[in-house]
């Protein structure tokens, strides 16, 4: 069941909010009221380039010193949410997680096409691990379209015989832009034909929706990290996230699923809502993430 705080927020989303119909202009006129949030002083922000890409740096003020990074790859459907209206995401990981988290400023669709973002995403990862990060030391996450932007990533440095980062963490992560067989049931956030629409808007016709090179649940899987995915009943993008855990599964990737009755897409970004199903969901996101990063003081 449902807490009557999420009740209350999935109230609050606006009609025609996935409308089958809009563009990628609407979809940012669309999102801009859930995001560019202020930070709290408690939070130390700064810009960082990793790999020639900006990446948001986040730090507690009171946290303690570690080697140790999370690597976030944002949400905002491959079209929008730069990283200037992202920070409060940044600031929620690394309060969640007590560890800094570096987010990359990635190039958006469809002015930047693929493979563009992926391209970013896997600079910033190279350049994480050129700074002096071990990549026993990373731990890659992914929201929304930033979870499918991972896996992608990962598959080229897997590729390219870069070494893995401890864990990746999926926050209800876009693994199919083809949308197949999504749930029948109601999702507020997201529809089928929406999601099809970022991805033509991404792949501007370059690849098929259900090519692996940009729908990473059809590739193979080999080689990959552990995989941590938290999925919701209600998430359009559930069934993609299945699909990669049963290919991770056959590969012989370490997978470990939560699936979450009554959850739809993103629920993890309500936190700051007051939501207790988001707080449960980082609370398990923190032990994973504590389990596989074993603290790593500065030398």
């Amino acid at each position: 069941m449902q807490s009557t705080e999420l009740r209350a927020v999935i109230d609050m989303v606006p009609a025609g909010f996935a409308s089958p119909g809009a563009d990628y202009r609407e979809v940012r006129a669309t999102m801009a009221p859930f995001h560019n949030h202020p930070v709290s002083d408690n939070t130390e922000v700064s810009i960082t380039p990793l790999g020639g890409v900006d990446c948001g740096y986040y730090r507690g003020k009171d946290h303690p010193t570690t080697a140790t990074r999370v690597l976030h790859l944002h949400g905002g459907a491959l079209v929008s949410c730069p990283l200037a209206v992202y920070h409060f995401y940044g600031e929620l990981i690394c309060q969640a997680l007590q560890r800094p988290v570096l987010v990359p400023d990635y190039r958006l669709a469809p002015e930047h096409p693929y493979p563009a973002a992926i391209d970013d995403c896997l600079a910033a990862y190279r350049g994480l691990l050129d700074s002096g990060t071990a990549a026993k030391d990373i731990v890659v996450l992914g929201e929304s379209c930033g979870g499918g932007l991972a896996i992608c990533a990962l598959l080229r440095a897997r590729a390219e015989q870069l070494p893995m980062p401890a864990a990746f963490v999926s926050l209800t992560g876009w693994f199919d832009l083809s949308a197949a067989n999504p749930p029948t049931t109601a999702e507020p956030f997201l529809t089928p034909d929406w999601v099809r629409n970022r991805g033509r808007e991404f792949t501007a016709g370059a690849v098929p929706l259900d090519d692996p090179a940009v729908s990473p649940c059809y590739a193979d899987t080999t080689g990959l990290p552990p995989l941590y995915l938290q999925i919701g009943q209600y998430d359009t993008m559930a069934p993609g996230a299945l699909e990669l855990a049963r290919r991770a599964t056959l590969s012989g990737v370490e997978v470990r699923m939560d699936a979450w009755p009554g959850m739809i897409q993103g629920w993890h970004g309500l936190l700051n809502h007051g939501v207790p199903e988001a707080a449960a969901a980082w609370h398990d996101i923190r032990r994973y993430v504590d389990e596989m990063l074993a603290p790593q003081p500065c030398q």
